[in-house]
């Protein structure tokens, strides 16, 4: 699925589940829509308020978002227990 994700552009910033080690609660982790756009692999965080916000803004919070891991593959990703929310 992440791989179709990256392929299509849809959605343009997938989410992952909150579980996983690292993640702050409260805390959303994803992958910015550049980042999908440029095929990197950085998880990023941002409050889960500003993640479902529909503010006017919320594109470029979400471009800012703190990176928490950073992978040179989509595999070493998968590989490290990230799975889609």
């Amino acid at each position: 699925m992440l791989q179709e994700i990256y392929d299509n552009w849809t959605p343009p910033t997938p989410a992952f589940k909150a579980h996983h080690e690292g993640v702050p609660e409260g805390m959303v982790p994803y992958i910015s829509s550049s980042d999908v756009h440029d095929y990197k692999y950085n998880i990023r965080i941002i409050p889960e308020d500003v993640f479902l916000s529909e503010d006017d803004d919320q594109y470029e919070k979400m471009e800012e978002g703190t990176i928490i891991a950073h992978y040179e593959s989509m595999e070493e990703l998968v590989a490290d227990g990230w799975i889609l929310d």
